[in-house]
C-alpha cells in the first residue's frame, strides 16, 4: 500500500539564500513563507521572537482598520490633547527637530482627496490579511490562539457618536468594510460585561482576537525552525553589495552572505535602509499597555473605548488596556505616567475590573506619515525586499507581507499593485 503525503513546501525555480532581519510578526512571516518556496532562510533579531512591538499590541487581526492617523478632525484635537499631561498623545519636545519631516507629511495627508486614497490602499492589504493568517496558523496549529468573535467600539456620548459618522462611515463603505451600527440595548446584549453607560457603537464582524500575539509570533518561529530554517540572535550592524551580486550582512557576531535581505526590523528599519543609502521616512509611535485580572463577568472580545482613546483586550493571561501615542524617538526611556491614569478610569467601563496592575510595557510602533505600509522591492537596491511600516496594524499585516514578498521573490503575481508601498515614495 503507498501512503500519500503532503508536504506544504512549494519548491521555486531559483532557490535563494535569504536573510530577514526582524523577529517580530513581520519579520517571521516573511521568513516562512519564503521557506515554503523552498529558500534557505536565516531569521536575524538580536532580541527573542515576538518579544517587541508584536509581544504588547492590543492582539487584534482588524481587517477593518484602514482609517489612516491624520485627519482633519484628528489633527484638530490635537492641541487639546497635547495639553492634557495626562491625555493619551505627547511628544518628547527634544525630539521634535528629526520628528518635523515626518509630521510635515502626516499633516499633507490629512487632505479629505488623500485619506480616501491611502485608506483605499490600506484596505487592499487587509482584504488579503485573514487568508495568510491562516495558512500560517494551520501548519504551526496554532488555532487555539486566535478566536473570531469581531471588534467592538463603544462611545459614551451621542456627540461624540456623532463626529466619528462622518468622514470615518464614509470611508468605511466606501472601501468596503464590514461594520454594524448599534445602539444601547444592544451593546449590553451583546457585551453584558460593560458597563451600561454606552449609548452607541461600531460592531466589526470580520475581527479575529488574538489571545498572546507574542506567544503566536514565537509559536510561528518555532514552526520555521523544527522546518530547518535558522534563527540566530544577531543584531544587523551594516548591509553592504557582495562581490557577486548579493549581500554581505554584517552582524554584532559574523558575517553572512546572501542572495536577498528582507527588511522587517519594525521602528529599526530605518537605521538598516541607511546602510545601503535608502532614507525611510518612518518613525516610532510609542504605545503602552497595562495587564490587570480579568473581571467576572468580563468582555467576550476586544472592546475600544472611543472618548477614553484605549483599548481592553481578553487574553490568556489577563485583560490587556493598550493606550497612547508618543512622539520620542526610539531611544528614549518610557514614561508611564499617561498609561496608569487611563488604566485607573477603566474600572467606570468594565463591571468588576480592578486597576491592579500585573506588568506594564512600552512598544515602539512603525509608523508612515500616511500610515501606508513600506512593502516590496526597494527601488534603488536590488535584492533588498520591505516588510515594515505597518503602526497599529502590523499585527495584521505581518503575514500578508510575507505571502507578498515570497510571491514576488517567485515571480509569481501577488496579485496587488505594490507601486502605493514602495519604500521610496517621499
Amino acid at each position: 500500500m503507498i501512503e500519500t503525503v503532503t508536504v506544504n513546501i512549494t519548491f521555486c525555480f531559483f532557490i535563494f539564500v535569504v536573510a530577514v532581519a526582524g523577529a517580530g510578526i513581520a519579520g517571521v512571516s516573511n521568513a516562512l513563507y519564503l521557506q515554503r518556496d523552498g529558500h534557505n532562510v536565516t531569521l536575524l533579531d538580536p532580541e527573542p521572537p515576538g518579544s517587541m512591538a508584536s509581544f504588547g499590541n492590543s492582539g487584534l487581526i482588524a481587517a477593518y482598520s484602514c482609517m489612516p492617523t491624520a485627519t482633519p478632525d484628528m489633527l484638530a484635537r490635537v492641541p487639546k490633547l497635547l495639553m492634557d499631561p495626562t491625555g493619551p498623545l505627547s511628544i518628547r519636545w527634544t525630539y521634535l527637530p528629526q520628528l518635523l519631516p515626518w509630521l510635515a507629511s502626516l499633516i499633507r495627508n490629512s487632505a479629505p482627496e488623500r485619506i480616501l486614497a491611502n485608506a483605499t490602499v490600506k484596505a487592499r492589504l487587509l482584504d488579503l490579511s485573514w487568508e495568510a493568517y491562516r495558512t500560517l496558523i494551520e501548519d504551526a496549529d496554532a488555532g487555539d490562539l486566535v478566536a473570531q468573535g469581531g471588534m467592538l467600539r463603544v462611545y459614551r456620548t451621542e456627540a461624540a457618536f456623532a463626529a466619528s459618522k462622518g468622514r470615518e462611515l464614509k470611508t468605511m463603505r466606501a472601501t468596503g468594510r464590514k461594520l454594524e451600527i448599534l445602539g444601547a440595548d444592544e451593546i449590553r446584549q451583546l457585551e453584558p460585561g460593560l458597563e451600561p453607560i454606552f449609548t452607541n457603537a461600531y460592531f466589526f464582524p470580520d475581527t479575529y482576537g488574538i489571545l498572546n500575539p507574542g506567544r503566536l509570533t514565537e509559536v510561528f518561529a518555532r514552526s520555521f525552525t523544527d522546518r530547518g530554517g535558522r534563527l540566530l540572535r544577531e543584531g544587523v550592524t551594516n548591509l553592504v553589495r557582495d562581490g557577486s551580486g548579493g549581500w554581505r550582512v554584517t552582524t554584532d557576531k559574523g558575517e553572512h552572505v546572501v542572495d536577498l535581505v528582507v527588511i522587517a526590523a519594525g521602528a529599526w528599519s530605518r537605521r538598516l535602509a541607511r546602510m545601503f543609502g535608502v532614507k525611510l521616512l518612518l518613525d516610532s509611535e510609542r504605545g503602552y499597555h497595562v495587564m490587570m485580572p480579568a473581571p467576572e463577568p468580563g468582555l467576550r472580545r476586544p472592546v475600544h473605548f472611543f472618548e477614553n482613546v484605549a483599548m481592553i483586550s481578553p487574553m490568556e493571561d489577563g485583560y490587556r488596556l493598550t493606550t497612547g501615542v508618543e512622539l520620542a524617538g526610539i531611544d528614549a526611556a518610557p514614561d508611564y505616567r499617561r498609561i496608569r491614569v487611563t488604566v485607573k478610569k477603566a474600572e467606570e467601563l468594565v463591571k468588576g475590573l480592578r486597576a491592579d496592575e500585573q506588568s506594564i510595557w512600552m512598544g515602539r510602533r512603525p509608523s508612515t506619515p500616511d500610515t501606508v505600509p513600506i512593502l516590496g522591492p526597494a527601488r534603488d537596491a536590488a535584492g533588498i525586499y520591505f516588510a515594515t511600516g505597518g503602526a497599529h496594524i502590523g499585527m495584521t499585516l505581518g503575514p500578508v507581507m510575507g505571502r507578498i514578498n515570497a510571491d514576488l521573490i517567485a515571480g509569481r503575481d501577488p496579485g496587488i499593485d505594490l507601486t502605493p508601498y514602495n519604500a521610496e515614495r517621499w
